[in-house]
């Protein structure tokens, strides 16, 4: 089950939000939420939650997790926006089922006209359906009827669906005593019609994740234990030996994929679960050290809080499609729904930029819905999916943003790369330098401007000169930031060149320069370094290997009833950036790399300007 559209009209700090979920075909991209305190991130959540509860109601009426015939979201005028008369919301899921609902401040009869902003929009079906002396109308089409019915229940027997609140929480075991004494139990499945194991909200799964781990490793040693007969001869006989040649089936399977995930969380590969001997039924997780098994972790109980919150989570998410009864062969066959606020609670750094972000990627077919204050969790998706490989919005305004718009983004990133290791190799290129440094963003920049060198008669200059990969915009604004600090290292000067599209006007300070690349403005690539070669060295490029450059076509967008015309806009692929610099340098001429003059002409009139300063 996936989300597919999601619209808020005034309600709580939402003023109109209309967000369309990313899909790379019919896969689901991670999508996260961003903003401050009160911003409406949680709200959101509530509305896709309130639709996955009520579609679970359907499928397994004997199993609610709210009371028959209610919501599991309040609808109060309280949450309309001030200023508004009304409230709408409307949330789409796939196989065209949906929620909606709409409230307004005074009962339909006090309004002598429709209040403004609904007339024309969605909200005016809603609208028209509320009674005369009411004031709020809930519709879904998640109904009690057989068609409806059967088509959830194939749903839920397909997907696993998840909500992890903020509140979620598992106490420490140095709080709580009995966690250490915990036992894992054999499960209290449920396998009547209308029933269900499966709940919706994940508060607090450790318990429950521990029986089924318990179960699952149980089925595979005594179900899927593999013997092979091996014929051996003894004198004048045959006899076959009967030897132990692995597990499989289903329960095999899922005990990979667990164990899978806790690799990932411990960092480490020689890493098995334990189970304790009938008087001690505990969970353990093993280790081979020093050529024997010995217990890592003696209870998952004892794990730290960070690490039992993402144990918690992601193992959760293989049981409940477990409980599905669907085979699958690895994690990537797992399909659903996890919506989680706050994900980044109790997590280390570490956890947070490397772990998550990993462990997300493990589940490409799971829509995960994620809430966070977290720039470094939003870093670390970067780095593991890519700028496109995932969607990221900042509210209240729902507007989808780059990782480095995200307002927190700058200062924890500043914080993340300014360590020891950053700031010592920094420190000494610049102090060992005997010639000026170039700090340009990435390492193909260095290779872009080596290679025109050599093709417009320009190696003078580049030999004159250090040009250095800087390590990003954000690592070049470290720099420029502690220029003060480092300037009394600096013998030859520091030049900090920042891609094209950066915005940085040129400014000096001490010994240290930074300027943005000049932007050609009437170029179909706008961004990076390659804005610098023309449209007819791309178009070229493009006819050796397409792939090197993504293309959104040009188009007529209608804004506030307008037509707009949105023109043709091109991009390196991230995936071929490398590829193209390795061919356009081993393939490019003169008149391909002719507009790299002006990086040249930049660095001749500062080494002019220096020389004349020496003199």
């Amino acid at each position: 089950m996936y989300t597919k559209r999601i619209q808020i009209v005034n309600y709580g700090p939402l003023e109109k939000l209309d967000i369309e979920l990313p899909f790379e075909g019919e896969t689901p991209k991670p999508v996260i939420l961003v903003g401050e305190n009160g911003s409406g991130k949680s709200i959101l959540l509530s509305h896709i939650v309130n639709g996955l509860i009520e579609a679970k109601g359907v499928a397994f009426p004997e199993s609610p997790e709210v009371e028959p015939g209610k919501v599991y979201k309040l609808r109060s005028s309280a949450y309309i926006k001030p200023g508004g008369e009304y409230y709408f919301a409307r949330v789409d899921y796939d196989s065209s089922f949906y929620t909606s609902e709409i409230r307004t401040r005074r009962s339909k009869l006090e309004y002598p006209d429709v209040p403004t902003g609904i007339s024309g929009t969605a909200a005016q079906t809603l609208w028209e359906k509320i009674g005369s002396e009411d004031n709020d109308h809930y519709d879904s089409n998640l109904v009690n009827d057989r068609n409806t019915t059967k088509r959830v229940e194939e749903i839920f027997a397909e997907n696993c669906v998840l909500y992890f609140p903020f509140n979620r929480f598992e106490e420490p075991a140095w709080l709580n005593e009995e966690n250490l004494r915990a036992q894992a139990q054999y499960m209290d499945a449920r396998h009547l019609a209308g029933q269900t194991s499966r709940n919706v909200i994940a508060s607090s799964p450790l318990h429950a994740n521990q029986n089924w781990l318990f179960e699952v490793v149980y089925d595979r040693a005594a179900l899927e234990l593999q013997i092979q007969n091996f014929p051996v001869n003894s004198g004048n006989n045959t006899i076959l030996l009967p030897l132990f040649s692995g597990y499989s089936g289903d329960a095999a399977r899922t005990y990979e994929a667990a164990l899978q995930i806790v690799r990932i969380l411990l960092r480490r590969h020689d890493v098995r679960f334990g189970i304790g001997k009938r008087h001690n039924r505990v969970v353990s997780i093993m280790a081979d050290m020093d050529s024997e098994a010995k217990q890592l972790v003696p209870n998952i109980f004892q794990m730290s809080s960070g690490e039992t919150s993402l144990l918690n989570l992601f193992l959760s998410i293989l049981r409940d499609f477990d409980l599905c009864h669907t085979p699958f062969t690895s994690t990537s066959d797992i399909r659903g729904i996890v919506v989680v606020d706050e994900i980044d609670l109790h997590l280390h750094a570490v956890h947070q930029h490397d772990v998550l972000p990993e462990l997300v990627k493990l589940f490409p077919k799971v829509q995960f819905v994620i809430a966070t204050h977290s720039p470094l969790f939003v870093l670390g998706m970067q780095g593991a999916f890519g700028e496109d490989g995932f969607a990221l919005y900042r509210l209240p305004e729902g507007q989808r943003i780059s990782p480095e718009e995200f307002s927190e983004f700058g200062d924890a990133y500043q914080a993340f790369t300014e360590t020891v290791r950053f700031s010592n190799d920094m420190r000494a290129a610049i102090e060992e330098a005997q010639k000026p440094i170039v700090f340009v963003e990435g390492s193909i920049d260095q290779r872009y401007i080596h290679r025109a060198s050599q093709l417009l008669g320009k190696e003078a200059i580049f030999q004159r000169v250090k040009i250095l990969d800087g390590g990003g915009k954000g690592n070049l604004d470290n720099i420029w930031k502690h220029r003060n600090l480092l300037d009394s290292i600096v013998h030859e000067g520091v030049v900090l060149l920042y891609d094209c599209d950066r915005g940085i006007s040129r400014e000096e300070n001490g010994n240290f320069v930074r300027q943005a690349i000049p932007r050609q403005d009437d170029h179909p690539i706008k961004k990076g370094i390659e804005n610098l070669l023309s449209k007819e060295t791309l178009e070229k490029a493009r006819q050796h290997k397409p792939a090197f450059i993504d293309v959104d076509p040009g188009r007529t967008k209608i804004v506030r009833g307008e037509p707009e015309i949105v023109p043709e806009e091109w991009s390196i692929n991230k995936d071929e950036k490398k590829n193209l610099c390795d061919w356009l340098c081993a393939n490019g001429t003169e008149e391909d790399f002719q507009q790299f003059s002006v990086i040249f002409d930049f660095l001749g009139n500062m080494l002019d300007l220096q020389s004349v300063q020496v003199e």
